[in-house]
């Protein structure tokens, strides 16, 4: 994908958000809330990522017990779990093998994919499908994964205050890709930084852990720059592996720091022993109302500084 296009999906992506939200709240036949103790996030790959990153959110909003399962079915699905089987693609054998045994274990399944075995087989069950933008590129798709599952969280009153969270999203980002219209000088400022070196991604808590995994993957498969995620230091020896990395590199490293409101307290001593060690250090800092829309701020910066490289790398 070219600088250009990485760009334009950007611009589409807050309406692609509000579209997912849509097309979630508008699925009939939902399974029952009464009886419903526990969510199974079923996904693997794309999946287990949105996944993941839902279990977080809910740890703050949820009403119920919300966990991400991988593919595997746990031994306590029953007829007390909301099994949710989250793949874009729909092509995941593994997702739908889960989502067959929480089906066979007596769970109440929702699959939330574009198509695919996935799909086929829940029409074939009866199975509720909320439908996912096949179409939704790499700056898309964290977000439109992650959305439909929210909406019905919040419709079964398993979630609270998860559309108000959504309008705030696509709000930000709306609001961040206006200020980088006006200003790119930090993610020119970091692109300049970063070919030929390492980049060491660091975020602390939830957010940031899935914040920094996705900027290693746009900086390295998309941006053709090497980049590893480590947690921010709690001492010299967390730093001394940072410092090793560096070492090993022709031209060093250079270190991401993305922070956001929803971290741990107490991180000012590890971004003192980031500063002591390396001589590049970049900060962004996620903006918005909530943790989702801090995350896909931080998201959203991550694709900017991948069509940054594009430009330069050719990647």
């Amino acid at each position: 994908m070219s600088a250009e296009e990485l760009l334009d999906a950007l611009r589409h992506l807050p309406d692609q958000v509000r579209d997912a939200a849509v097309a979630a709240a508008d699925v009939d036949e939902l399974p029952d809330r009464d009886g419903i103790n526990n969510v199974a996030i079923l996904g693997v790959g794309g999946g287990r990522v949105a996944a993941d990153v839902i279990e977080a959110i809910g740890e703050l909003r949820g009403t119920v017990p919300i966990v991400a399962t991988g593919a595997r079915c746990p031994g306590w699905v029953d007829e007390s779990t909301l099994a949710i089987a989250l793949s874009p693609s729909g092509e995941e054998a593994a997702t739908l093998a889960g989502a067959r045994q929480a089906r066979e274990a007596g769970g109440r399944v929702v699959a939330v994919t574009s198509g695919g075995p996935l799909r086929d087989a829940c029409r074939e069950w009866g199975v509720p499908v909320v439908p996912v933008d096949p179409e939704a590129g790499p700056a898309a798709g964290l977000g439109v994964s992650i959305v439909p599952v929210l909406v019905l969280l919040e419709r079964l009153g398993l979630a609270d205050g998860m559309n108000r969270a959504i309008s705030g999203v696509a709000t930000q980002l709306e609001s961040r890709h206006a200020a980088l219209d006006e200003d790119l000088g930090a993610v020119e400022a970091l692109a300049d930084a970063l070919p030929g070196r390492v980049a060491i991604v660091t975020g602390a808590g939830a957010m940031g852990k899935h914040a920094a995994r996705r900027w290693v993957q746009e900086v390295d498969r998309v941006g053709g720059v090497a980049a590893v995620r480590r947690r921010l230091p709690t001492g010299p020896d967390d730093v001394a592996t940072g410092v090793r990395l560096s070492d090993a590199t022709r031209d060093g490293a250079v270190v991401i720091v993305l922070r956001h409101d929803f971290e741990p307290e107490g991180l000012d001593g590890g971004v003192a022993l980031l500063a002591e060690a390396f001589d590049e250090i970049h900060t962004f800092t996620a903006q918005g109302d909530g943790p989702l829309a801090q995350l896909l701020d931080l998201v959203l910066l991550a694709d900017a500084v991948a069509a940054a490289l594009v430009r330069r790398t050719g990647a």
